[in-house]
């Protein structure tokens, strides 16, 4: 018997605890409740439609960027492909008015990929998707542009212009411009019934269909095209001139001392004049177009915006690109008497300078 005034332990030994009381589900149903849906409420409410909406929306919005930014990746790559294939080219002149027939083979595969990937671009480029990942493509249509632009001098001696450049990255014109570049020539304009670079539903029938009137199924499958920006179209142009000065360093390791440097005063004036290419040899004229394009450039009203601190950067790119070319020059003129009559550097040795 415990003293007195000491309490009486409790018949299971040790003190008695708290109380614990069962939870009220389970005095209610006599089971354990769920542990995964313990304590959460019932989806219900009128905002749960739209708040799932929202969700569908993020959803296909992220699956749309990442198949833009897979996309552009591609397009890139195989636009570096097509201006490593123009780099191969040795001519003796420019322009070359028609490339030989496999290197137009090779850039007829790059080009038939890239233009395969403009078109499965545009569904995910519409309406008010347009504009929304122009960050995600646009590096992408700046370097196909490199790669157009580049060709398009090499063959025709000329910038390749807004409009031309515009109707080559639309999307809509694959098969146009597969047979373009299949004949290895440049055109100077696109065709005529493809120089619009952005096809919409035709005017009127939207307002029918709004009206009551049914809008035909052929209208309405109709896509627009990519929109060329001019700041896509100005940068581009810009790398393009990189793309001419490594040519150019190319050509003068492997153009014999006699046709890259004039002999006299008088044809290195009659050289120099405006229309007389025909005596000129490549890096001649790819310099004389370089200083050219730099001129231009440095003329453009660039202004404080990101657009104009980028070009900039790319300006200055492009001084250094014209410099290189004229230093390989005056190295000619100063060392070109070392080297024997009529040398010229083979493939490797052009590649090392």
């Amino acid at each position: 018997m415990p003293p007195a005034g000491s309490k009486r332990p409790h018949p299971g030994g040790g003190h008695r605890g708290p109380k614990a009381h069962p939870h009220p589900a389970a005095q209610t149903h006599g089971h354990q409740p769920d542990s995964n849906t313990a304590g959460v409420p019932a989806v219900t409410g009128p905002y749960i439609a739209m708040f799932t909406e929202f969700r569908n929306e993020l959803d296909e919005h992220h699956d749309r960027r990442e198949r833009v930014i897979k996309a552009s990746r591609d397009i890139t790559a195989a636009s570096k492909k097509i201006i490593f294939t123009l780099q191969r080219l040795r001519p003796t002149a420019l322009s070359v008015r028609t490339l030989p027939q496999n290197i137009t083979a090779e850039i007829h595969t790059h080009e038939s990929r890239v233009q395969q990937l403009l078109a499965a671009l545009l569904p995910d480029l519409q309406g008010i998707n347009a504009r929304r990942y122009v960050k995600q493509y646009s590096p992408a249509l700046q370097e196909y542009l490199e790669a157009v632009g580049f060709r398009h001098y090499l063959v025709s001696g000329e910038v390749v212009s807004f409009e031309m450049a515009g109707w080559y990255v639309s999307g809509l014109n694959a098969d146009a411009v597969l047979s373009v570049e299949k004949s290895g020539s440049s055109g100077d304009k696109p065709p005529e019934s493809d120089v619009e670079m952005v096809d919409a539903v035709a005017e009127g029938g939207e307002g029918e269909g709004k009206e009551g009137g049914e809008i035909p199924a052929k209208e309405e499958e109709k896509l627009h095209g990519i929109t060329l920006t001019r700041e896509d179209y100005v940068l581009a142009m810009f790398d393009m001139t990189g793309e001419m000065m490594r040519f150019a360093i190319t050509s003068i390791a492997t153009t014999p001392l006699a046709q890259l440097l004039p002999s006299t005063v008088a044809d290195a004036s009659s050289s120099d004049a405006k229309n007389t290419g025909g005596g000129k040899s490549t890096p001649q004229t790819l310099l004389q177009d370089l200083r050219v394009l730099r001129m231009a450039f440095e003329s453009l009203g660039l202004g404080n915006t990101p657009f104009g601190r980028e070009a900039e950067k790319k300006l200055e790119v492009t001084r250094q690109s014209v410099g290189k070319v004229e230093y390989a020059f005056y190295g000619m003129v100063v060392r070109g008497s070392e080297r024997p009559e009529g040398w010229v550097a083979d493939a490797g040795a052009a590649g090392e300078e």
